[in-house]
């Protein structure tokens, strides 16, 4: 059985990451950076500014820079102020110019876009996730077997449940006992009547309910029976993340730990190296095939070559081995890239539809264990598979990167924090890996004095745990995104 690890790199609020291992192999990992706030699953009572009946939606101010975007599929029937019209009712006939409305948000903003907006409220728990409103028990569909689904469905419906309430039960709900799901739903039931209390005190635009930070949201949403440890390197992100354990899973035991080493947590075990690969636009597979990543407006292509391995004999054979493992990794690299929308995959061709239908299945395996909704199509007779992919969150190289004023947005640069982060980083990963008497580290002005100015204490630490000194330079001669790092041996 392949053992299962969660890193949380919560070090520096400027950027957290987790990371997802299974038998020291990458195989999620994600990012939240403060300059790029992360709204996804917040809830605020908002105010419509604008309706758009062309569109049928409205622009909602709900206290963020850019307005929110509600469209007339999102709203509740209980905004419905004629409750006859049904589905066949307008939004100019729903909502009104200067109305309050409690709102969630779905989608992060993005590029020119707004946030997306929806009045049907979902809040997860463990293994619970509540709909207010909605009278409805789902069942998450990772949770194949009948019997599973049928267990689940009475052992929750014999449950004292909230009138005018809909639930869906999560996949990590499918081994849980009554005692456990009873819990959650006490949890989440007391979350609700915070939040409503909230709504009626405040006037809009507010928030009124924050959705976990980024250590909480992995216990809550990735703890699944088969991790054997969570390392936190961050004291507030491990006392958070206990907090939440203690309300939800009170009786369970958790191997959960404080990382404490003077070492990186991601450095210590093989992670930074795996993740300053993951935009890389050639990836390589084990029978010396690879994978080509190009990304474009409407679409992403992912081209599978063959490469040195296409010397042998049995080329039928060749082009199946290198599209199974290719399928393997390209469901790696969506989790880790969170590449959303439509994907197209460009599969060496193959004679044979058994072979096609085995790369088929072989693709949607290894799609089952992603938490994103996927839906995939055949391979088509020119070896194309097509799929879409729902997009989760910000992608990593989105999350790191702004456009470049140098060169007016035709490339890209790393913003002035993250790349004094980076600096601190790669300092603290060099005085770890040896001898090293001091150390000097030149960067651009903007970032040296964000290091100097905001890091000071964690160089003092670095300095005194290593006994070496670290100097640190601002150099106008260098190009914005870079730094340099002297070391003395």
């Amino acid at each position: 059985m392949m053992k299962k690890k969660i890193f949380i790199n919560a070090l520096y609020p400027e950027e957290k990451r987790v990371a997802i291992v299974e038998d020291g192999k990458l195989v999620d990992f994600y990012v939240e950076v403060a300059s790029r706030e992360h709204l996804k699953g917040n809830i605020y009572k908002g105010v419509v500014v604008r309706i758009e009946p062309g569109l049928q939606a409205a622009f909602v101010d709900f206290g963020y820079r850019k307005q929110g975007f509600l469209q007339m599929r999102e709203i509740q029937p209980e905004y419905f102020q004629n409750k006859k019209q049904g589905k066949k009712a307008r939004i100019q006939d729903v909502l009104t110019k200067g109305q309050e409305v409690i709102v969630q948000v779905e989608k992060d903003e993005r590029d020119t876009k707004g946030a997306s907006l929806t009045t049907y409220i979902s809040i997860p728990g463990r293994y619970i996730v509540m709909m207010p409103g909605q009278k409805r028990v789902g069942i998450s569909r990772k949770i194949e077997s009948r019997e599973d689904r049928d267990r689940l469905k009475e052992m929750f419906n014999a449950l004292k449940l909230p009138n005018n309430m809909g639930f869906i039960l999560r996949t990590a709900c499918s081994d849980r006992i009554g005692e456990e799901l009873e819990n959650d739903l006490k949890y989440l039931t007391k979350l609700w009547s915070k939040i409503q209390a909230e709504s009626k005190k405040v006037s809009g635009p507010a928030l009124i309910y924050k959705e976990q930070d980024i250590a909480v949201r992995t216990v809550r949403d990735y703890l699944t029976s088969d991790v054997d440890e969570v390392l936190v390197d961050s004291g507030e992100a491990f006392r958070n993340t206990k907090d939440f354990l203690r309300k939800t899973l009170p009786w369970r035991k958790i191997n959960i730990k404080y990382y404490r080493d003077k070492r990186p947590i991601f450095f210590n075990h093989n992670i930074e190296e795996q993740i300053a690969k993951i935009n890389d636009r050639y990836v390589s597979l084990p029978s010396h095939g690879y994978l080509v990543f190009d990304k474009a407006e409407a679409l992403t292509a992912i081209d599978v070559n063959s490469g040195k391995s296409r010397k042998e004999g049995d080329v039928e054979a060749t082009a199946l081995r290198t599209n199974l493992e290719a399928s393997e990794e390209i469901a790696r690299q969506l989790r880790l890239r969170d590449i959303g929308g439509l994907i197209v995959i460009d599969f060496i061709d193959m004679a044979s539809s058994k072979n096609r239908r085995e790369v088929e299945n072989s693709m949607k395996n290894a799609l089952s264990s992603d938490k994103a909704h996927t839906e995939t199509g055949g391979i088509s007779k020119f070896g194309i598979l097509e799929m879409t992919r729902e997009r989760l969150r910000t992608a990593y190289f989105d999350s790191i990167n702004k456009k470049c004023t140098v060169c007016s947005g035709a490339g890209i640069m790393k913003s002035a924090e993250i790349v004094a982060v980076s600096a601190l980083r790669d300092i603290h990963t060099r005085v770890s890996s040896g001898e090293v008497k001091g150390i000097s580290c030149r960067l651009p002005v903007e970032s040296s004095n964000y290091l100097i100015n905001t890091k000071r204490d964690e160089i003092v630490s670095l300095e005194k745990a290593f006994n070496i000194r670290i100097a640190i330079t601002g150099d106008t001669g260098l190009l914005p995104g870079q730094y340099s790092i002297d070391v003395e041996n």
